[in-house]
């Protein structure tokens, strides 16, 4: 098996599902940063943001497991995102509802060259969770006054 340019092994799809995986550390990533943002408050809001961060943390370790059961090693750096603060402005919750959408089309988009067991993790569950995660953004989004 030989190494991609990140000295992943190559085949099987491990190199996209790291690709996915780096995107979805970077959520987890982003969603603790607007935890802390919220300095300590317990707001609906603040649970809303946990849901989010614990639905990416599931995600990363279900692409964790996959890249492992196709004998590559797991990337632990992040895809770059950017900060924000919590789902209290139309602004920042349209960034983050086109950022989840832009997930969701990376996963369908890799969903084509997967195969077996790993696009069976795309197709089941991934996918699903991410147009639940939009779902509940857009429900926010059409909460937060014009």
């Amino acid at each position: 098996m030989s190494a991609n340019g990140d000295g992943q092994p190559q085949g099987g799809g491990t190199s996209e599902i790291n690709s996915l995986l780096r995107g979805e550390l970077a959520a987890v990533a982003a969603w603790h940063r607007a935890l802390r943002s919220a300095g300590g408050r317990i707001t609906v809001e603040v649970a809303e943001v946990l849901r989010f961060a614990a639905g990416h943390q599931r995600t990363v370790a279900a692409l964790q497991g996959a890249v492992r059961e196709m004998g590559g090693i797991p990337t632990r750096e992040a895809a770059t995102s950017s900060g924000f603060a919590l789902l209290a402005d139309r602004a920042t919750v349209s960034e983050l509802l086109a950022a989840e959408e832009s997930g969701l089309k990376m996963f369908q988009a890799a969903n084509e060259t997967l195969d077996g067991d790993a696009r069976d993790l795309v197709t089941l569950e991934l996918i699903p969770r991410q147009q639940r995660h939009i779902a509940q953004l857009a429900a926010i989004l059409s909460r937060l006054p014009e």
